[in-house]
């Protein structure tokens, strides 16, 4: 029945998820968009962290934790986003519904698993413009890249995990700008298209040690080199009017071939630390640093978006009332919480953009006791940027529904 379940919903994935525009932020239009991956629904009801790990759940965030996984798990999960938008003039409201995962992990002995999967993880969606009596102007992107991986995770000795992970980083953004002035006959549009394809790593670190016979201490760090991604660039430029409003008419187009460039995909190191009593709480504390000041804007972005390194902090943990209880089905199931503030590394106008996140979440039991299966919903409330120099201020609010199953591979039957 799992595998039944599993084959359906990878194959809505596969000719849906591509597809979806998994942003309308304004900020989504600096650099090569805005990073909206922030790991499985229990990653994400803690506040983002990936410090904890177990043997039942998959770790997207920390490969070394493929090490600590002894029973087969399919996950995925997705997100329903509502954002409130306002600058110190207008208004405006959005939302979006994707997929944020899919994913397998699989244990092969009870020292190593590997695991494989698809996570959307950067996103361009956005449309601005003006029109008054002097001006019209219209800039509009979409598109996602996402990444395709393989990652296995080994423990070479009790607690102490390492792992790896291969990343295949693909997809397309589209951005088009147009503008029309009212002593001029015919306005002028521009349309970018890029082909994304490149390859990226994670390592990972991760130790679990318990103390006083009764506490569990777990500790993480990861690193992901920065890496280069192709962007394969075609240009088209429009002469166009107007009927009506803000409805264009292509009058005349060419397109021209732009030479083939190099993006760079930032490097990226976390540590966190936590400590917990097994199967009934757990909370951490973790500290990541992206090298933001390498990326690369597109030709088309203003000189004032300027990039430096970024950093977040992030609190978060879960607990369980009574994992054994026969009498309360609710006193079985894992409340989760978190809080995080991160720096964007984007600077406009002056003004570093921040975001800013409290979670909460609920993970319940599904089908046999005995097969860990669960499933997960997570809220999230944040905000976005700031209405200072001109800027826009998001408030956003996510729900998010996650599977995480369970089944047994490779094993023996004692009776045919």
């Amino acid at each position: 029945m799992i595998r039944s379940i599993l084959i359906v919903l990878v194959a809505c994935t596969c000719f849906t998820g591509m597809a979806q525009q998994r942003t309308s932020s304004p900020y989504s239009f600096f650099g090569l968009g805005q990073q909206t991956f922030k790991g499985t629904i229990e990653n994400r009801s803690m506040g983002g962290i990936r410090t904890y790990s177990d043997s039942i759940h998959v770790n997207l965030r920390n490969p070394a934790s493929y090490g600590n996984l002894r029973i087969t798990t399919y996950t995925v999960g997705a997100v329903h986003t509502e954002t409130w938008a306002e600058t110190n003039t207008a208004n405006e409201t959005y939302d979006n519904t994707t997929i944020e995962y899919v994913s397998i992990g699989i244990p092969v002995s009870q020292k190593a698993a590997f695991g494989f999967g698809l996570v959307p993880f950067q996103s361009v969606g956005y449309e601005l413009g003006t029109l008054t009596e002097d001006i019209y102007t219209n800039f509009k992107g979409e598109g996602s890249l996402n990444r395709a991986y393989f990652g296995f995770g080994y423990q070479p000795f009790k607690g102490f995990n390492v792992g790896g992970e291969l990343r295949y980083n693909f997809g397309q953004e589209t951005n088009s700008s147009s503008v029309v002035l009212a002593d001029v006959q015919y306005g002028t549009n521009e349309l970018n298209e890029t082909d994304f394809s490149g390859v990226s790593y994670n390592f990972g670190l991760h130790y679990n040690g318990t103390f006083n016979d009764k506490y569990e201490f777990q500790a993480s760090a990861t690193y992901s080199p920065e890496s280069d991604i192709t962007g394969d660039n075609n240009r088209t430029l429009s002469t166009i009017s107007l009927t009506g409003p803000s409805t264009e008419i292509i009058v005349n187009s060419e397109e021209f071939d732009i030479p083939r460039e190099k993006f760079k995909l930032p490097s990226e190191i976390s540590l966190g630390i936590g400590i917990g009593e097994r199967l009934k709480w757990f909370a951490a504390a973790e500290y990541t640093l992206q090298g933001t000041s390498s990326t690369t804007n597109r030709s088309f972005a203003p000189a004032t978006a300027t990039f430096t390194d970024a950093a977040s902090y992030k609190l978060g943990g879960y607990f369980i009332p009574d994992y054994n209880s026969i009498s309360s089905y609710w006193k079985r199931a894992t409340y989760r919480a978190g809080i995080r503030f991160e720096e964007t590394g984007l600077q406009l106008n002056g003004e570093d953009i921040t975001e800013f996140g409290i979670s909460f979440g609920m993970g319940i039991p599904v089908g046999q006791t005995r097969a860990f299966s669960n499933a997960n919903i997570g809220l999230e409330y944040g905000q976005r940027g700031t209405t200072s120099n001109g800027l826009v201020k998001e408030d956003f609010f996510s729900i998010s529904l996650g599977l995480s199953l369970n089944d047994r591979w490779f094993q023996k039957r004692k009776y045919n």
